[in-house]
């Protein structure tokens, strides 16, 4: 049968993994979110080191980390543009899938009304979105390929989900050897890039500050210290040394990867990427205008 990782909002399981197969949910917690969170056993529900945030803290995170309203909303008709080259019977709008998932009433929902599905959140939604066998058909492979953010993102469109839990449960796997702890943390550099390098942008754009070097000062001046070793390379030159903020030191070694002085960690750019979200928490509503 093999070993289970789940994430639950609300202790309703919606996303799952198995064994070596299974997507990491460890960017959707902000820095601090270890937690005994509760864990459901044929013996019984039992603590179990895991992460905890509520939806409001996790929808943060995803709308300045690719999932704002309008980014899930162009992923999704992305992804139903892909299947339509293929297969046009899939019959389905965002704002379909949106009103179905909203729709959704987590504060009140419990296992037992996922019983008639095995216990199993995608088949819900599947037949709340069906209409026909054949609408179940198409849709069932479809949901199981879409991107997992895209429905999460949407629940948070609900407001009365935003104070409830969201749990990753997962000691399971850890302790059955499938995965360590960090393998769980590890990120997606590609994606850790694309997200800094948006996020650096709109931070200059909402504050007006145009240039590394004057968002070096601006951010200094917010209290991030300049201990970032930078080596500055000039065609004919002597590299000179210089000592930054982490995220332009950050922002300097993505756009010049020509320079072999430097090298760009995985824990910076998780760190520079933690600043500045930090950096949007502290601004009132709407932030930097992502929702």
């Amino acid at each position: 049968m093999g070993t289970q990782i789940m994430l639950s909002l609300n202790d309703i399981n919606i996303d799952y993994g198995k064994n070596r197969y299974w997507k990491s949910h460890y960017w959707l917690f902000p820095p601090g979110s270890e937690a005994n969170v509760p864990t459901e056993y044929v013996s019984g529900v039992r603590l179990q080191p895991g992460y905890e945030a509520s939806l409001a803290d996790v929808r943060f995170r995803l709308c300045h980390l690719g999932y704002s309203y309008a980014e899930t909303r162009a992923k999704f008709e992305t992804y139903v543009h892909r299947w339509q080259r293929t297969d046009g019977d899939l019959k389905i709008t965002y704002d379909e899938f949106h009103d179905t998932m909203t729709g959704i009433e987590f504060a009140t929902l419990t296992s037992d009304d996922l019983k008639p599905y095995i216990w199993d959140f995608r088949d819900f939604v599947i037949d709340r979105l069906a209409t026909t066998d054949d609408d179940r058909y198409v849709l069932e492979d479809f949901f199981y390929g879409m991107d997992f953010p895209i429905t999460l993102r949407t629940l948070c469109d609900r407001p009365d989900n935003l104070q409830l839990p969201v749990r990753w449960q997962t000691q399971d796997l850890i302790d059955s050897g499938w995965v360590a702890l960090e393998d769980l943390k590890d990120i997606d550099r590609q994606t850790y890039i694309n997200n800094h390098t948006l996020l650096f942008g709109r931070i200059q754009d909402y504050f007006g500050v145009e240039g590394p070097k004057a968002f070096d000062n601006w951010l200094h001046a917010q209290g991030l210290p300049r201990v970032t070793s930078y080596t500055r390379s000039y065609s004919g030159g002597t590299p000179t040394q210089e000592t930054l903020t982490l995220p332009v030191a950050v922002r300097h070694k993505i756009h010049h990867p020509e320079n072999t002085h430097n090298t760009l960690t995985d824990d910076e750019l998780r760190e520079s990427t933690e600043l500045l979200l930090g950096i949007v928490k502290q601004l009132p509503p709407p932030g930097i205008g992502l929702a």
